[in-house]
């Protein structure tokens, strides 16, 4: 069970970096600004902003990170 919930994790948080880049590189694109640098900073705030969401879910109704 350990396994199957660090890798359901693991799958989350990296489903979420890869929307924040590709939203960040779309971003750059449609401003026209660098997209090597939005990449990176799109990953990071979609990693952290869905494991943020994690931790407030188990606050708020105990299904979350434990």
């Amino acid at each position: 069970p350990l396994i199957i919930m660090v890798t359901a994790l693991a799958t989350v948080v990296a489903a979420s970096a890869t929307i924040g880049a590709l939203l960040g590189m779309l971003i750059a694109f449609l401003l026209d600004t660098n997209v090597s640098s939005a990449a990176p900073v799109g990953a990071l705030s979609g990693g952290f902003a869905i494991f943020v969401f994690l931790m407030n879910a188990k606050e708020n109704g105990g299904k979350g990170l434990q």
